[in-house]
């Protein structure tokens, strides 16, 4: 069997389970992973020297690698957002991979690096203490400036609305960019490593906006890039995604495969929308995450694959509103037959559910269940942003494409009910609600991984997915479920066969 070592942007299930739960028991490569131990946990970062020692023992006689280069320098996403390392360190650190290269030159890197991202709203829970009294004002400082550079904002109103938002950035904003300046750098160094160090590379946006700091970031990036001569890698909104989507391509590019996806959109207009926390009509994102996993954009008649995105035309809404307009324009019962019609026909039907963020479509996937079987899926994932769902619904369709029906592709589909559908759409909030509050607990806050938090989780998604889709809970129940950040935003499931 082939080795692909795989290290991931941090310790959540997201990051470091989801890929290995999607391959397992396949018949062509191990994928070897360092210990959690060895991950850090949210803002304390990872052991670098234990994750270097680990790199340089396991990929001497691998076949590939994945690498976050966020893992590698900064030791996990929320680390890459407070540190203090020096810049000799980090290019210390980046170096690893040259070395790496040098001992095994056949060991084929598939790397990602994030572009940091500046969030719209203060909250101190994954970024500088100080972002929870200025982090909104940070933003829209980042805004003003963009749109001043591009002339979309007069000389006297930026000048306004800095002089505002300094009353509460001033203090710390020197810090904030000083750090945003240091990772664009390392990003930077790091495209410089394709072709004799890195064989793939793709940039994915973390919380992206169309104007602020991350976009500037980008647009310098490519400035240097062209100045340099260098080669441009794919730049897309995404992050927690990132590691299935090149752990996909890598198997494509093993088995010498390319599959074609045609993507069909539950309504037309859907395609032109610029999901919330990106700055990309979405189509432009389907179509990047498609390449970036190794497979071809097609028609439908020589798909391998048809990708099938539930979306409003318009004004799409956070998990838990009602949404507007656009969320009427869909013909869900018409969309769903089409579906059914597709697997009929024998081709790998995929859904992405990315009709609200941050939490799935329960009517959506009531009608799956009832017109063609949500376990007919050949993959399914509606989680957290757009670009997220899209990076796991791909990912999971290569290795159905390759490896079919199989009980960890059945556990995983099933994962993605109880999670993204049971605990993201309506679980987290109500358990919120119904446990936490009175507890003296709250969306931050919980009472650990495995407390009565935990086991309320546990009950109510057994309850819910019992009633929503119980062909799935006739066949898989909850085996773990626990709180891995101490917090309501996440939480870290598996599932057996009863």
């Amino acid at each position: 069997m082939k080795r692909i070592v795989y290290l991931p942007l941090d310790e959540r299930p997201c990051n470091a389970a989801f890929a290995a739960q999607m391959c397992e028991g396949n018949p062509d490569f191990m994928l070897i992973r360092p210990p959690r131990r060895m991950l850090g946990k949210k803002k304390q970062p990872a052991d670098h020297r234990e994750l270097a020692r680990f790199l340089l023992e396991t990929c001497a006689a691998a076949d590939a690698l994945i690498c976050s280069v966020d893992m590698l320098l900064y030791g996990g996403i929320v680390p890459s957002r407070l540190h203090c390392l020096s810049s000799e360190e980090l290019v210390r650190r980046l170096s690893l991979l040259e070395d790496i290269k040098r001992e095994n030159p056949k060991l084929k890197i598939y790397a990602f690096a994030l572009l940091m991202r500046c969030p719209s709203y203060s909250s101190a829970d994954e970024e500088p203490d100080y972002y929870e009294n200025c982090g909104r004002e940070i933003f829209l400082t980042g805004q003003a400036e963009h749109r001043y550079r591009v002339g979309e904002l007069d000389r006297e109103n930026y000048e306004k609305a800095i002089a505002e938002y300094r009353k509460k950035t001033d203090e710390y904003l020197s810090d904030y960019l000083a750090r945003r300046r240091k990772n664009l750098d390392m990003v930077l160094r790091t495209v410089r490593l394709q072709k004799n160090v890195i064989d793939v590379l793709v940039l994915p946006q973390d919380d992206s906006a169309p104007y602020g700091y991350t976009a500037m970031d980008r647009a310098g990036l490519f400035l240097q890039i062209q100045r340099e001569g260098l080669v441009q890698p794919p730049v897309y909104p995404g992050a927690d995604e990132a590691g299935m989507t090149l752990l996909a391509r890598a198997v494509n590019e093993m088995r010498g495969a390319r599959p074609k996806i045609a993507v069909r959109y539950a309504a037309e207009r859907g395609k032109t929308l610029i999901p919330l926390y990106e700055d990309r009509p979405l189509s432009e994102s389907v179509r990047s995450q498609i390449l970036a996993a190794g497979c071809e954009p097609c028609g439908a008649e020589e798909a391998d694959m048809v990708l099938f995105v539930n979306v409003p035309s318009e004004g799409m809404a956070d998990i838990g509103s009602a949404g507007g307009k656009g969320y009427f324009d869909r013909d869900l019962a018409v969309f769903v037959q089409e579906m059914k019609e597709e697997a009929d026909a024998s081709r790998i039907v995929l859904a992405a559910d990315v009709a609200y963020c941050n939490g799935g479509d329960a009517d959506w996937a009531k009608r799956i269940s009832r017109t063609m079987g949500f376990l007919r899926l050949g993959g399914y994932a509606g989680w957290n942003t757009s670009s997220n769902t899209l990076g796991t619904v791909i990912a999971e369709g290569v290795m159905y494409f390759h490896y079919g029906d199989t009980p960890a592709h059945g556990r995983f589909l099933a994962e993605r009910a109880y999670e993204d559908i049971g605990y993201c759409g309506h679980v987290r909030k109500y358990i919120c609600e119904t446990v936490c509050l009175p507890m003296g607990l709250d969306w931050f806050h919980t009472d650990g991984p495995n407390g009565r938090v935990a086991a309320a989780v546990r009950a109510e998604l057994e309850r819910y997915i019992g009633e929503l889709l119980p062909e799935v809970a006739a066949k898989y129940a909850v085996d773990r479920c626990e709180m891995p950040w101490n917090r309501m935003f996440e939480t870290a499931l598996t599932v057996k066969e009863k």
